[in-house]
C-alpha cells in the first residue's frame, strides 16, 4: 500500500487566461447573460466561481483559450453599462488543472488534500471548480508542473 489517495487521473490544460467580471449591480442576471453572450459567438467558458461580496454586488470568474481574449473583452465590454459592471480584468498564462475520479462527493478529504498540496508547493491558487467527481483550479502557467508533480506524490493515478 502506498498511502496514496486512488483517483482517476489528474490533467492540465495550458494557454488559458482567467477572466473577471466584478462589481455587478444585483439582480441583472450577470452569470446568464456574459456566459451566454461568450457562448453564442462560440467562446467556450471552464472553472466557472461566481460569489456576491458584502456590498451584494455579484462578481464572476472563468476560463477561456488566450485566443479568445480579445473577442471575449469586446462581448463583455459592449454589456458594461447595462449590467452596472464595475471592473473586467483578466490574467494571462494560466493553466487548469483538474483531480477527477468517481464519486468524489461520496470521499472526504480529496479537495482539502489537493489544496494543502499545492499550498505546501507554493502554488498560486487563482480559482476553484468543483463538480461531484473533479476538483479543477486555475494556476499561473509557470507553476502548473510543480503542481501536477507534488499532485502525483500524493495521489495514486493510474
Amino acid at each position: 500500500m502506498t498511502g496514496k489517495i486512488a483517483v482517476g487521473g489528474i490533467t492540465q490544460v495550458d494557454g488559458l487566461v482567467m477572466v473577471k467580471i466584478l462589481g455587478a449591480r444585483s439582480g441583472q442576471g450577470l452569470a446568464g447573460r456574459a456566459l451566454s453572450g461568450l457562448g453564442l459567438k462560440g467562446i467556450n467558458v471552464s472553472c466557472v466561481t461566481s460569489f456576491t461580496d458584502c456590498e451584494d454586488l455579484h462578481n464572476i470568474s472563468f476560463a477561456i483559450k488566450a485566443d479568445d481574449l480579445d473577442q471575449s473583452l469586446g462581448i463583455l465590454q459592449s454589456m458594461q453599462d447595462e449590467l452596472a459592471i464595475s471592473k473586467i480584468d483578466y490574467t494571462r498564462r494560466c493553466t487548469a488543472i483538474s483531480v477527477y475520479g468517481p464519486h468524489f462527493s461520496e470521499r472526504p478529504a480529496i479537495a482539502g488534500t489537493v489544496f494543502e498540496t499545492i499550498s505546501a508547493a507554493g502554488v498560486d491558487l487563482l480559482a476553484i471548480a468543483t463538480s461531484f467527481s473533479t476538483v479543477t483550479f486555475l494556476t499561473h502557467a509557470d507553476q502548473a508542473d510543480l503542481a501536477v508533480a507534488r499532485l502525483n506524490d500524493h495521489f495514486l493515478v493510474p
